[in-house]
């Protein structure tokens, strides 16, 4: 799949319309979702059908006995689901932003055909080392982005991006789960676990209490199979929900495990903390490590996509800009506008990655 490279038929440059990335970037920067939206959409059909079918035919039939109550539940909580689900694909998960190199800001370079192999260019980079809790940790040189990761961020290849504190990539809904989303994906997870066991509990409660209205002048399973004769979708429901609530309460209970031990699912998956080494970001109770995880939206967010990194001047204005304009590329001691530009941003750039890098640290 080939990276996108949003361009402007103007000239003005932003980040979001040279930013080489797998995610999909909307409303001129202001939102962009993960680099998997079929599988978003897949589960966003599989979360609104049933709730469909539950508002048609189980909703009249709680009207009948007086329980719209449960009606009014089901909404809210249906709600509260795409709420979160909004933010949780919408928001930056805590990517850092990579340090590109000249020809990727140049206009002109751009257009030049570029031969790259990895086998040409291979070096190695030094390594930093830090400690935390005792621990010593190396700074791992991400070679695609062209940065240092602090500690726990990870580079995610489906979105091709680092993360902060990078959790997995969720292949439900094609978005990476990074420090500054992952509140948001846990209550998601945890409004669908409600969902299906309120969804399971009301149904079934309606199937058995309709059947024992019927019990009284027929056999019980002739009034069990007369109600679902009479009402399909509740029996389809209470399987669904069901179905769906094994994976999903189950992946809301592993969650909320790793909330109370202050921990990731790419270091639960990789073992990084065995029995005999201690987690060194492990608070002294469960609430320390809950605030600490739940609280990740208060960090700083270092992606703005709708930052100017490069806006040409027009020199061919007339025959004096033209010769000013040949006359400051031909004085090395002068940059162009745009290079000034360019050379702020990867200066802005760098000093970014160092303070993530410290605000990781310390957090």
């Amino acid at each position: 799949m080939q990276k996108q490279k949003y361009k402007d038929s103007k000239g003005s440059k932003h980040l979001y319309q040279i930013w080489q990335t797998e995610n999909k970037i909307l409303c001129n920067g202001k939102l962009f979702t993960g680099s998997e939206n079929h599988k978003l959409l897949a589960s966003v059909s599989f979360i609104t059908i049933p709730s469909i079918l539950f508002y048609i035919f189980m909703s009249p039939e709680f009207a009948k006995t007086g329980q719209n109550g449960y009606t009014v539940v089901f909404v809210l909580i249906q709600i509260t689901i795409y709420v979160f689900l909004s933010f949780t694909v919408f928001m930056d998960p805590g990517i850092i932003p990579k340090i590109r190199p000249e020809y990727e800001m140049n206009e002109e370079l751009l257009n030049v055909p570029q031969k790259y192999s990895k086998k040409d260019y291979r070096f190695i980079m030094d390594s930093k080392m830090f400690t935390i809790q005792a621990h010593q940790f190396k700074l791992k040189y991400c070679s695609t982005c062209a940065i240092y990761r602090p500690a726990r961020a990870s580079h995610c290849p489906s979105c091709d991006n680092c993360v902060v504190r990078f959790d997995h990539h969720c292949p439900w809904i094609g978005q990476c789960i990074g420090r500054r989303n992952y509140i948001y994906f846990y209550f998601f997870i945890m409004s669908v676990s409600f969902k299906l066991i309120f969804v399971f509990g009301v149904c079934l409660s309606y199937i058995v209490e309709e059947s024992k209205k019927r019990s009284v002048s027929m056999e019980t399973s002739d009034a069990i199979s007369l109600t679902l004769s009479n009402n399909p979708v509740s029996i389809i429901l209470v399987i669904y929900s069901f179905g769906f609530s094994c994976f999903v309460v189950g992946l809301w209970m592993f969650h909320t495990y790793l909330v109370f031990t202050n921990m990731t699912t790419n270091e639960y998956l990789k073992k990084h903390w065995l029995i005999d080494s201690k987690n060194p970001f492990r608070r002294q109770n469960i609430l320390k490590n809950i605030v600490n995880v739940l609280t990740c939206i208060t960090q700083l967010k270092f992606l703005e996509l709708k930052q100017c990194i490069y806006e040409p001047k027009e020199y061919m204005q007339s025959s004096v800009h033209t010769q000013n304009h040949l006359n400051e590329i031909n004085d090395s001691g002068k940059y162009r506008e745009e290079d000034k530009i360019q050379v702020e941003f990867r200066g802005k750039q760098q000093q970014q990655q160092n303070i993530q890098i410290i605000a990781e640290i310390q957090s």
